[in-house]
């Protein structure tokens, strides 16, 4: 697989993902909101007494966070269980997050026995919504061969759903699996060859796999994915300045556009 596998392993092994409600909602929104601060202020307690009145009346993005926090032992003991309990009430209505979250303590074994299959079908469930963190959990156990045949192909595909939507994580591991020759990028430049024989436009044709490999690691980097700063550096090892510059223009316009003109996607 090449000499950056070393690398995968922060993301196979060390890596949990849990989604956690923060839309605004339109009832009951400043009471919400207040629980959402706490949480940013680590007021674990007060944003319990916040989101439990509205996870009570049946509001499924409080009845999520609630399940949040017992997973957690954020304000509360840790007890599995009860988040499941109140995933489950969320999921029952809908919600990606809660469904997410189920997909998440089935891949882990947390409360449940670890179940894989079960997993992915709560992650398709919140995929299917656009949850970019449920696009890298499949990507994931499609590129470990967990609970399914491994396909770098199918990992590929969901990763880059997720990096699109700016997961990341995903953006790492699409780097590192371009980098590492897994799969190709989407990246083609727009050149023209000046004459039959510019062996150069031949030249950079073949860097765009890489060209776009950086623009995904400078992607992840400012993301705070902080494992991308050894893979940008071990690419940029492998291209001159020019190709250098055009992946920093393709990081940059991605940036600039929230995603809207990104030519690596």
């Amino acid at each position: 697989m090449g000499v950056y596998d070393m690398y995968r392993d922060y993301l196979l092994y060390g890596l949990t993902i849990c989604a956690l409600t923060l839309t605004p909602l339109t009832v009951r929104a400043d009471i919400f909101v207040s629980g959402l601060n706490a949480m940013d202020r680590t007021h674990y307690a007060s944003a319990y007494r916040s989101f439990k009145p509205l996870a009570d009346e049946g509001i499924a993005e409080a009845q999520n966070n609630i399940g949040f926090l017992y997973q957690n032992g954020f304000g509360v003991k840790r007890d599995y269980n009860t988040a499941i309990k109140w995933y489950q009430r969320a999921a029952d209505q809908g919600l990606a997050e809660a469904e997410h979250n189920l997909g998440v303590l089935n891949y882990w074994g947390w409360g449940v026995s670890q179940n894989f299959g079960i997993a992915r079908r709560w992650f398709n469930k919140s995929a299917e919504k656009g949850l970019k963190e449920s696009h890298y959990m499949i990507g994931l156990m499609f590129f470990k061969g967990e609970g399914t045949q491994a396909s770098l192909p199918r990992a590929s595909a969901h990763f880059f759903e997720a990096a699109k939507l700016g997961d990341p994580n995903s953006q790492y591991m699409l780097a590192h699996m371009i980098t590492s020759g897994d799969v190709e990028s989407k990246f083609k430049r727009k050149n023209e060859r000046s004459s039959p024989f510019d062996f150069e436009f031949f030249g950079s044709q073949e860097t765009d796999d890489l060209t776009a490999s950086l623009a995904l690691a400078l992607l992840a980097l400012h993301n705070n994915q902080e494992s991308a700063a050894q893979l940008i550096e071990f690419i940029e090892f492998q291209l001159d300045e020019d190709n250098i510059a055009l992946a920093n223009t393709l990081y940059s316009e991605c940036i600039e556009t929230d995603y809207e003109k990104c030519q690596i996607f």
